[in-house]
């Protein structure tokens, strides 16, 4: 089975040319090399015409790297397409062991290596600083063990193999994504989407030098990334950060979880992120279905609880309902709840949000969100940094980040509605509120566009 290599370049002639050297050198599976250039002023285009082994594409200026990879794959004739960044080195074995590791199951959808740059999931540490250093690391790492496979919910594109018959019935990379960022993590997310599994081979490892082009090209990376960031957002209503920064399963196939992103809701569940009191004195915080007890009064205080958010619930409703891991101060992260607003002892503001830490930078994010600075729970630096950090909160909140769990918004039609699993539950009677320990003066008025794009979630009577 032929697969087809695509290599995107733009200038870098000598990466280009120790990438090509490496692929001729160590590809062990029949294959065909197709390179795509985006507008080269440094040779590039006239050295690869000349090689016997290549399919050229050379367009005369940067078309982005979503098109572009959309040209090569359209003229592919693999039953495989392999996407390669130009700074890569490949080396023993890599294409068998991936190629081992997709036909595994007609279910996994797409492929990628370990490396040394790359997404936080797929990074390991290896002493690979030159390019001897790594050929012989990947001389022992490169060998077939199903037992270092993970399935994940993004791989990055720097290399990414998966069937052509894959890439076709999804129509290639989305080109809104332009110049490059967050093409590959939407690509993974459709394949999620469509019951097939990202897998991670633990057993290839494939050399990275990371973002050679937009810095040699003088591209603003960040600015990039940053509209690419608000498309994905805007297109499937949740932060990337929670494909890439951490595992969770509910995004995999054949999972559910309520409420959930991932997931439109199966029935009008007890909504979460509210606390309850219960006739004996406990207080308990609700979330996905269970009761999580605070465990003391000390973490009532720490977690800057106060009883005008907690609503009064007879015993015969909460033992009704399964118990959650505690709520406990002493324990971070898993004591605390999913989502929280934090601050360091240097005065810095967190949005903690499923495990995955946002920095916010202005004030006006708070007064968007209708966040209240003296509930904001402190935590030490030791805490804050062991979560991992994902875009920061600045400026127009709405635009840069999802739907604030938890939070009561007053609609432009006038209604209120509850924040929950990137939807917007209908508050049917006022009187609601106080059922749930919440507030009307509390509700944070939605922009009319974002109003308009959120999902409508079941009602809350």
């Amino acid at each position: 089975m032929l697969t087809s290599i695509i290599v995107l370049t733009l200038n870098n002639m000598d990466q280009t040319l120790r990438c090509l050297h490496s692929i001729r050198t160590f590809t062990d599976s029949p294959y065909e090399l197709i390179f795509v250039d985006n507008g080269s002023t440094d040779g590039t285009v006239a050295w690869l015409a000349q090689q016997s082994d290549i399919r050229l594409i050379a367009n005369p200026v940067n078309v982005g790297f979503a098109p572009a990879c959309n040209q090569a794959a359209a003229i592919a004739n693999g039953d495989h397409i392999l996407l390669l960044n130009n700074d890569t080195i490949v080396s023993h074995r890599w294409l068998s062991v991936m190629l081992q590791c997709l036909h595994s199951s007609e279910r996994i959808g797409i492929v990628g290596p370990k490396s040394n740059f790359v997404l936080p999931l797929q990074k390991i540490p290896a002493d690979v600083s030159n390019e001897g250093q790594y050929h012989l690391f990947a001389q022992q790492f490169n060998r077939h063990n199903p037992a270092l496979w993970q399935d994940l919910a993004a791989l990055s594109g720097f290399c990414m193999l998966l069937r052509r018959s894959t890439w076709l019935a999804l129509g290639g990379f989305d080109e809104a994504f332009g110049i490059g960022g967050y093409e590959d993590i939407d690509l993974g997310y459709r394949v999620l989407k469509a019951g097939l599994f990202l897998r991670l081979a633990g057993d290839a490892f494939v050399y990275h030098e990371g973002n050679r082009s937009f810095d040699s090209n003088a591209i603003d990376m960040y600015g990039v990334a940053a509209v690419n960031r608000r498309l994905f957002i805007r297109k499937w209503g949740f932060n990337p950060e929670r494909l890439i920064l951490r595992h969770d399963p509910a995004f995999l196939p054949d999972r559910y979880a309520s409420p959930h992103p991932h997931h439109p809701p199966l029935s009008p569940d007890l909504p979460s992120g509210w606390y309850a009191l219960a006739d004996d004195g406990c207080v308990f915080r609700m979330e996905r279905g269970l009761k999580r007890p605070v465990n003391s009064y000390d973490t009532f205080l720490r977690l800057k609880l106060s009883y005008d958010r907690i609503a009064r619930c007879g015993n015969s409703f909460l033992q009704g309902l399964p118990s959650g891991q505690p709520l406990d101060a002493m324990n971070f992260p898993h004591g605390y709840p999913d989502v929280f607003l934090a601050r360091d002892p240097g005065g810095g503001l967190h949005n903690v949000g499923n495990g995955i830490r946002y920095p916010i930078r202005n004030d006006s994010v708070l007064s968007q969100l209708g966040l209240r600075l003296d509930e904001a729970i402190p935590v030490s630096f030791e805490q804050i940094w062991s979560l991992p950090e994902g875009w920061p909160m600045q400026g127009n909140a709405w635009e840069e980040y999802e739907l604030y769990d938890y939070l009561l918004y007053r609609g432009p039609n006038g209604g209120l509605y509850y924040g929950e699993g990137q939807r917007l539950r209908p508050i049917v009677w006022e009187q609601t509120l106080g059922r749930f320990g919440w507030s009307m003066d509390r509700a944070v008025i939605i922009p009319v566009e974002l109003f308009n794009r959120v999902p409508i979630g079941f009602p809350i009577h």
